[in-house]
């Protein structure tokens, strides 16, 4: 399968097709990780395939330590633009989460936003737990904010348009193969491009056995982004921790 995530990451479509992402639903849920992991105010923390740095920046206005990777150096320039303007400080480097190079350890590490599942095999899409377990500190948390894979399958919109700044964007779902696959259509006057998204839908059951093999103990389940139990049925997310 083509490696959908580096043209549709990098487009300049990106970040307007996904303007309505706001800072609430990413302080809620950090405010729930900070609470469960019971964090020190000093602590070190990485932030896998971080994106326009949503979540980075708003750690590091809490005075945490944060470090922040992605693939995109288009969603980097907007992560980097963004931690200047509210002047505080994020060390983000260009990387594929494949093969991270890394030499400190931290004392939590996220992947959030599902950032995950985007390869072809198992074994690709849990390279990056393998990495994480050895950059962790003892006693410290890895946190996977997923989709739930039940709630996807029962609850998918097969298509959707919208107007954004002059662009008519559609959208078209289906599950394939195990996968959610997404098409993206954006038209603005004479120009039309197309995207896909394709993620691995893993329930919750291989996802906790894959951490525990290479040495996890999963501890907690929420269910959304305000804490709630998770059900297999309703809960739209699947917001995992696991403890080194």
């Amino acid at each position: 399968m083509k490696e959908w995530f580096k043209d549709w990451f990098s487009s300049e479509e990106y970040l307007s097709v996904y303007q309505h992402r706001n800072n609430e639903d990413a302080q809620k849920l950090l405010e729930l990780i900070i609470r469960e992991t019971e964090l020190n105010k000093d602590a070190s923390i990485l932030d896998a395939a971080c994106g326009a740095g949503r979540h980075s920046i708003n750690l590091a206005l809490k005075g945490f330590n944060v470090t922040g990777f992605d693939l995109s150096k288009s969603l980097l320039k907007k992560a980097k633009s963004d931690s200047a303007l509210q002047q505080i400080e994020v060390d983000l480097f260009c990387a594929d989460i494949r093969n991270i190079c890394l030499s400190k350890k931290f004392d939590l590490i996220l992947n959030l936003f599902t950032s995950f599942g985007y390869f072809d095999n198992d074994e690709e899409n849990f390279c990056f737990v393998g990495t994480a377990f050895n950059l962790l500190n003892e006693n410290s948390y890895y946190v996977l904010d997923f989709l739930n894979a039940n709630f996807v399958q029962n609850n998918l919109v097969p298509e959707t348009i919208k107007e954004t700044e002059n662009k008519k964007v559609t959208e078209r779902r289906k599950i394939e193969n195990g996968r959610v696959v997404k098409e993206i259509t954006i038209q603005s006057g004479e120009m039309t491009n197309s995207y896909l998204e394709s993620v691995q839908l893993y329930p919750k059951e291989k996802i906790i056995s894959e951490f525990e093999k290479i040495g996890f103990n999963f501890t907690k389940l929420f269910g959304d982004y305000e804490g709630s139990i998770f059900n297999e049925h309703k809960s739209p997310r699947l917001i995992l921790f696991f403890k080194r």
